[in-house]
């Protein structure tokens, strides 16, 4: 990605400004605007079971970045998750994830070898899927989603990730990405702050980066992604894709034998964009906090290529989306910090992030590139030109 400096001058707007309701916060959105994020009680959450899916659940809040995830456990078993989308999604967008969750229950093309389950999508006592909650604050009505509870462990709680597991993600991320080929949808065609090829349309917000030269090394990051390496993305395969394979979102066995990947979670980054963002993204987070990263990088991606082939431009462009990612997660970090300082799962990559960004900038870009291109020829596959 180019590095060169750049002057910056851009103000980003004034966001700021407290939501109706008490309770609840405004933050970025997926599509960089401003939205109320869901801040309904655990009795309120069960009450929503109960009433529109006849569920009686024992109710306990997750973890999340811009919208809010219960685990509903029936008879003492972690049975659904129910999500409630923020006030940017008016159903659409989980109407996409309807359909991109039902697209892959089906029996469809791939190599079921390492397939990654996903979650099975409920539907209420009206067969809907997509089900409004109003919030009695704002008397805003949330969209909400209930899905199957996939059993797994993180993969973020283990502390190294064995070359199988490794090489065993890339093969289900590339089965999943096959599968997906053949899916559209008009929800996924959108603006969306985390699609790497709108990795510079929110630059402006970088402002809140606390440190001045890493503000401007984020700024020179993606101004020179969008000047060297966006005009290369165009040309390259487009899908629908889920975009955030990081280790939060996978699942792998908790049966204390070797580790393997099993599940994907959260369907709520899905757009139409490149490709190879999958992988990219994907091999990122694999990266954070290794004694090895272009190691752990290579070992996901033989696995990706060796099921869903990609073309030696899209290998040629990994490093750039990797770095691109990287920015823009810490840039929203920051971000996110100024808003919402008491939300420690949006800074869960912080500081990792700004580690392998600076590491990856002291390395040879030719010489990853080319470990990226041994890395897809030992997987076996064709690469075509």
């Amino acid at each position: 990605m180019g590095r060169q400096e750049v002057d910056w001058a851009a103000k980003a707007p004034d966001l700021a400004g407290s939501a109706g309701g008490g309770s609840q916060s405004r933050v970025p959105t997926r599509t960089g605007l401003v939205a109320i994020v869901p801040r309904f009680t655990s009795d309120r959450a069960r009450e929503h079971a109960r009433e529109r899916y006849g569920l009686e659940a024992r109710v306990r809040e997750l973890p999340s970045y811009l919208d809010q995830n219960f685990l509903l456990s029936v008879g003492g078993e972690p049975t659904y998750v129910l999500k409630i989308a923020n006030s940017d999604d008016d159903g659409s967008l989980l109407e996409g994830q309807v359909a991109a969750l039902d697209h892959l229950q089906r029996e469809v093309p791939g190599d079921p070898t390492d397939r990654l389950d996903t979650p099975m999508v409920a539907r209420d006592t009206d067969g809907r899927a997509v089900v409004p909650m109003r919030s009695p604050e704002t008397r805003l009505s949330h969209a909400t989603l209930i899905v199957r509870y996939l059993p797994g462990r993180p993969m973020a709680e283990l502390r190294d990730y064995p070359t199988a597991l490794l090489t065993g993600l890339g093969r289900g991320l590339g089965d999943l990405d096959l599968r997906l080929a053949g899916f559209d949808h008009l929800s996924m065609r959108r603006d969306h702050v985390w699609d790497l090829a709108q990795a510079a349309r929110n630059v402006e917000l970088a402002r809140h980066i606390e440190s001045g030269a890493d503000r401007r090394r984020v700024v020179a990051g993606l101004r020179g992604f969008e000047t060297n390496t966006l005009p290369v993305l165009s040309d390259l395969p487009h899908q629908v894709v889920h975009n955030d394979a990081n280790d939060h979102n996978v699942l792998v066995t908790d049966d204390g034998l070797e580790p393997r990947a099993t599940g994907l979670l959260d369907f709520g980054d899905m757009v139409w964009t490149t490709r190879v963002s999958e992988p990219a993204i994907a091999m990122t987070y694999v990266m954070l906090e290794s004694r090895d990263p272009i190691a752990n990088a290579c070992a996901l991606l033989a696995g990706y290529h060796s099921v869903c082939p990609l073309l030696e431009a899209e290998i040629r462009a990994l490093l750039d989306l990797i770095e691109a990612r990287l920015c823009v997660s810490v840039m929203m970090s920051a971000y996110g910090k100024s808003r919402d300082p008491d939300n420690e799962y949006r800074l869960v990559s912080e500081a990792p992030a700004w580690s392998l960004l600076g590491r990856l900038e002291s390395r040879s870009s030719a010489d990853v590139t080319d470990a990226f291109l041994q890395a897809c020829e030992s997987a076996g596959a064709p690469t075509d030109q």
